[in-house]
């Protein structure tokens, strides 16, 4: 299972990656048509905010999570003795996963309440939302089940939601 959540974790960076750049390039196009053509491109700026953005985050949440890019204040854990140490760490591994699972629950139910809302560009044109609203569930169901099988981990001082400092450099190996 870890290898499969490990490929599937590979896509979606690689998913997040294309996104940031196809954002990258709508922006700027969109700026050089606005700003020198005095033609911007039409729903540039929706498309951006309500999809693209949305990809960029959400498939890049479980790449984060397994680099340790969270925030942590360790100025009283690092003065703890281990053995409380590993249980705070081992409680506070089973709060974050379940906060994620209830984050999933939640956003799931929110996203098929809304699977008829749609970006709307003319009469002729619109563009559904529902697929973006699914990528959030997709990325934190992902980020889920990796946290899930890092539980084992916390014993071993291994987990990705304990790492000390995060790479500074994306790895795709």
């Amino acid at each position: 299972m870890v290898k499969l959540l490990s490929g599937v974790e590979k896509v979606f960076t690689w998913l997040s990656m294309a996104s940031v750049f196809v954002m990258v390039c709508l922006t700027a196009a969109d700026s050089m048509g606005r700003y020198f053509l005095n033609l911007p491109i039409s729903g540039a700026y929706e498309i951006t905010e309500r999809y693209i953005m949305i990809f960029a985050v959400y498939f890049a949440v479980a790449y984060a999570y397994r680099e340790g890019a969270n925030i942590r204040v360790t100025l009283l854990v690092s003065r703890l003795p281990a053995k409380v140490t590993l249980i705070l760490n081992s409680v506070v591994q089973v709060l974050s996963m379940l906060l994620i699972v209830f984050l999933f629950v939640s956003a799931t139910k929110m996203n098929l309440s809304r699977m008829g809302e749609a970006i709307e560009f003319s009469r002729k044109l619109s563009l559904p939302l529902w697929p973006a609203y699914m990528v959030i569930s997709l990325g934190l169901l992902l980020m889920s089940l990796l946290m899930f099988t890092d539980i084992g981990q916390v014993r071993k001082g291994k987990s990705s939601l304990f790492k000390e400092e995060a790479s500074g450099e994306p790895t795709m190996s």
